[in-house]
This record gives C-alpha cells, structure tokens and sequence, in this order.
C-alpha cells in the first residue's frame, strides 16, 4: 500500500510540473499540452498574374515565411513545427475558392493568406462552412471579417485608422476652423474612409468648406484644386490613391497652395522621388513604417535583415509576418488544434508584439492596430512630431 501511494504522489507531482513549466521557452511543452508534432497553415496569396499584384503577394509569401521560420527555429511551440502549405491563388477569384477546397481537404488547421479582396471575399464562405480559422493578410477594404466569426485580419481597415490620426493632426495645427476635402470618386474604399474623416473633423469643430473629386483615369486635377484653395481652407484633406499622388501634389503645388495638408495613407518611394518638395510639411498615417518603434518592429527588420531576401522589408512582409505570428500565438495559448478552441482564443489575444505595434483582437476580429504617423520634411519621410509639425514651412 505504502509504495502504490507513493507511485501515485511521484505520477500526480510529474504531471503537475508539465502542466505548470510553460512560457515562451518551448520544449514539448506544447506537445505536451495536445499540439501535433506538425500544424498545417495554408496560405493562400497570389504570387502570380499582374506584376503589381503578384509583386504584393510574393512579399507577403516571404513575411509569412520568415515568420515560421523563427518560429520553428526558436521552438516557440514546443516539439510542435510549423508546416506551410502554399498555394498560388493568380489573382483569380476562381482559383481562390478551389485553393480553399484544396486546403480544406488536406485538412489544414488554419489559413493566412489572401491578396486580394475579391478573391477573399469569393472564397472566405468555404473557410468559414468548414471552421478554419483564417486570418487575412493584407486585406485594407471593408467587408472582410462579415464573412463569418472565423475570419480575422491583421491589415486594418483604414477607415478606422486615419481619423483618429487626423483629430490629432487637427490638434497640432492650432486654429483649424475650416477644410476641405479631395478624393478618387470611383473608389469606394476612399469614398467610404473620406466621409469618416470628414465626419472626425466636423465633430471636432472643423467647418466643410469644399469638396471635390476625381477619377482614376483623370490627369489634370487642377480645377478641382483652383476651386478648393479659392474656399480658403485651413486644411485641405486628401484621398487619393496612390497612382495619382503625385500627380495631385504636383499640381496643388503649381496652384500655389501652401496649407497643411492630411494626406491619403501609405506614400510610395516613387511618389517622393516625383513631388517630395511639393509636399513639405504634410502629414499623414499609415498601418506601417520602418521608422517605426513600436512593438517588435526593430527585431523584425533585424531578423528579415539576417534571414529573409536581399532587399528591404516593405508592409507587405510585415504583414505576412505579424499575421503567422499572431496566429502561433493563438495555437500556443490554446494548447490544441480544435479549430473552435484556436477561433476563440485568437479572438481573446492581447498584447501581442508585431512589426505594427502590440496588437490584440476587437470585437469584429481586427488587429487593434493605430498606425505610424509620418511627416515629409525636406523631401524626407519622418516620423511625425506635433513640435515640428506645428513650426513646419
């Protein structure tokens, strides 16, 4: 009797020290706690087709990646390794859904992935029928997580991004009483976060003055400006996307605005290389920069600089990083592959350090991310600073 109840004091003291020695160590820890030796992520992106396209999702590819391999490497989940499942989606709705088929049959136990809205959006019903939770990578668009309760993603929706930004802009140049407002008409992801821009500044107290807008194909918006500088704003607030960025800045130049400007997210290289003296002093907010301090950024761009491609991290890698992360984080706490248990503890995660910023889940199973805010000083994008800001020009 004696040796029986002390084999049981040794089992029941054995189970509880691997039951009670997690963190961030690994081991098999993990395994331990009911992860497989393998998890199957599939991941969706569209790696070919239009160059553009195809350029985006081939950086995302490298993100997600770079991701699983710090993950696997550093035995994040325990003996648990991550095993990517990839599929070339080539910009075609079509080809979306039979991936998504393709990786529901090979019974993987989670997606990131996703390029396009479109294609998302054709496909995302069948992720969500069979129980997967999927995080989209770089979706911007509106409309992605009311496919169904096991869709999340880590891009925000930028309609919730910029105004906040701008009521802090607002802030900083002291005396905005007035704006006006030029966006792409045919865009309806700038049609719906211009009108909440304008909706953050008029509750702040910041009277319309003129609105007006264009559309993609147009190259000469200089009627529009002539029209909206002859209004005398105190700010004039942008929306246009980035292939006529430089175009509209250029010519807002030539009029001879010299305002402050709120500008539409996510400046490209070459838009600075064809207007960076004609935007002095404007400001703007996106998702992600470089520059940016917050949350894990510095070891990302340190880590793609020792083990990822031989060029610089964009958002796009960024993001396929944060994504696969955030979903190891999700896998890790739950201690088990059930999708419903991975779904629902994905939903509660908090605090979780990314390229973005410490980042956790809303209610609608969105990355809580506030963005970076940037200024152009000297033809050099820098992060914002309300001091500089306030004494710019």
């Amino acid at each position: 009797m004696r040796k029986s109840k002390l084999g049981i004091i040794l089992c029941a003291a054995l189970l509880a020290a691997a039951c009670g020695s997690g963190g961030d160590e690994g081991g098999d820890t993990a395994q331990a706690a009911g992860l497989p030796s393998t998890i199957k992520i599939g991941v969706p992106l569209d790696l070919s087709g239009a160059a553009g396209i195809a350029g985006v999702g081939t950086s995302e590819r490298d993100g997600v990646r770079l991701a699983a391999k710090e993950i696997n490497d550093t035995g994040f989940l325990g003996g648990s390794k991550v095993e990517l499942v990839e599929i070339d989606t080539k910009a075609d709705k079509q080809e979306a859904v039979q991936a998504v088929l393709k990786l529901a049959a090979d019974k993987v136990d989670a997606v990131v992935g996703f390029t396009l809205t479109p294609s998302f959006l054709a496909a995302g019903p069948q992720l969500q029928q069979n129980g997967i939770p999927t995080m989209a990578v770089g979706l911007s668009s509106a409309g992605v997580t009311e496919v169904g309760d096991y869709m999340f993603r880590l891009y925000p929706d930028m309609a919730n991004v910029m105004p906040p930004a701008d009521k802090e802009f607002a802030e900083t140049f002291t005396g905005l009483k007035t704006a006006a407002y030029l966006y792409q008409s045919d865009s309806e992801a700038a049609k719906i976060v211009i009108g909440k821009r304008k909706e953050t500044l008029e509750a702040a107290g910041i009277t319309t003055v003129g609105e007006e807008t264009f559309v993609g194909t147009d190259t000469d918006v200089r009627a529009q400006l002539t029209k909206l500088k002859q209004a005398n704003p105190d700010v004039l607030v942008t929306m246009p996307l980035p292939g006529m960025m430089s175009t509209i800045y250029l010519q807002l130049d030539e009029i001879g605005y010299d305002g402050p400007v709120f500008m539409a997210p996510d400046v490209s290289d070459a838009t600075m290389e064809q207007a960076g003296q004609a935007m002095q002093c404007f400001v703007y907010v996106t998702a992600w920069n470089g520059q940016s301090t917050e949350g894990n950024n510095a070891h990302f761009l340190d880590y793609w600089k020792q083990h990822g491609e031989k060029r610089s991290a964009t958002v796009f890698e960024a993001a396929g990083y944060a994504s696969l992360w955030s979903m190891a984080h999700a896998f890790k706490e739950a201690g088990t592959t059930d999708k419903k248990t991975v779904r629902d503890t994905l939903a509660g995660l908090s605090d979780i350090d990314t390229p973005f910023g410490k980042i956790g889940f809303t209610d609608n199973r969105t990355a809580s991310v506030k963005g970076t805010k940037l200024q152009i000083v000297d033809s050099k994008i820098t992060l914002f600073d309300p001091q500089t800001a306030a004494a710019c020009k």
